[in-house]
C-alpha cells in the first residue's frame, strides 16, 4: 500500500475460471461480497455494489447503507476486470479504479487487486486505511467462497 494506492495479492486454491466467475457474476458476488450487486460484464457496463444496514446477510455491522457505483473499463475472460468505483455516501470521495488481475500458478490462481485514485485526503470509512482493511476482509471471504 502506498499513500494513494492499495495493492493486495492472494492465492486461491481454485482455477482462474472459478475465481473470475466469483468476481464478475452478480449472483456469485453476493455470496461473498456485497448484499446486492449489478454487474454488466462488458466494457461500459454498470457496476453497482450495495452494502445494506438492515441486510440479513450482511458480513459486517453497518450504521447506514453504503452503495458504490461505477462502470466496467476492461474485461478479459478469466484474466482481468477493471472498473471505476464511487461511493454515494461520500460526496467528496473521488472516483477510483479497481483492477482484479488473475494469473494461474500451478493449480491455483494468484489474484492481484489494485485500487487507485485516492487523493490522500479521505477520512473515516472512506480512508485509504479503511479501504485496505475492507479489501483484506473481503478477499478472505473470496478465498473461502472459491475454495469451498
Amino acid at each position: 500500500m502506498t499513500q494513494n494506492e492499495i495493492k493486495q495479492v492472494i492465492e486461491i486454491d481454485a482455477s482462474p475460471e472459478v475465481v473470475f466467475s466469483a468476481i464478475s457474476d452478480a449472483q456469485e458476488l453476493i455470496q461473498w461480497f456485497p448484499d446486492a450487486a449489478i454487474l454488466e460484464p462488458k466494457v461500459g457496463g454498470q457496476f453497482k455494489l450495495s452494502f445494506l444496514k438492515d441486510s440479513k446477510n450482511s458480513r459486517m455491522k453497518l450504521d447506514r447503507d453504503f452503495i458504490n457505483e461505477g462502470k466496467v473499463l476492461e474485461i478479459i475472460q478469466n484474466k482481468k476486470l477493471i472498473h471505476t468505483r464511487k461511493w454515494q455516501a461520500f460526496s467528496d470521495f473521488a472516483e477510483t479504479i479497481v483492477t482484479w488481475e488473475l494469473e494461474q500458478v500451478d493449480n491455483k490462481t494468484r489474484l492481484t487487486l489494485t485500487h487507485i485514485g485516492f487523493t490522500g485526503k479521505e477520512q473515516g470509512p472512506a480512508s485509504l486505511e479503511e479501504h485496505n482493511k475492507g479489501w483484506s476482509f473481503f478477499l478472505n471471504g473470496l478465498i473461502s467462497y472459491c475454495e469451498k
